[in-house]
């Protein structure tokens, strides 16, 4: 649990319990787990949207190559780029299943 003890634990819940009083405890405690969603809704927001970014930068790379003089043939790219993107999406199906691609 984020390398934390039992030990350490009950000394954060003490001093919460102090600080903070038995009685806005559950409150502040409401307000944290609020405030950590959305924090991991933005990331996830985030890395959405590198992650497309990245996707569209990687497609103009192939269609620059493919466009060259003397370049690679543009469908053979586009064909192993959607078999790249399928196996990478299979594979953490796989694993969850227990079978290795």
């Amino acid at each position: 649990m984020l390398g934390i003890d039992l030990p350490e634990f009950l000394l954060i819940v003490f001093v919460a319990v102090v600080v903070i009083g038995p009685k806005d405890l559950p409150r502040a405690l409401y307000m944290a787990g609020k405030f950590i969603r959305k924090i991991k809704s933005y990331t996830t927001d985030i890395q959405k949207t590198l992650d497309k970014i990245m996707e569209e930068g990687e497609l103009d790379d192939i269609v620059r190559n493919a466009n060259k003089p003397g370049g690679e043939d543009l469908q053979k790219n586009i064909e192993r780029q959607i078999e790249t993107e399928q196996k990478s999406k299979s594979d953490p199906e796989d694993k969850k299943n227990g079978t290795d691609a």
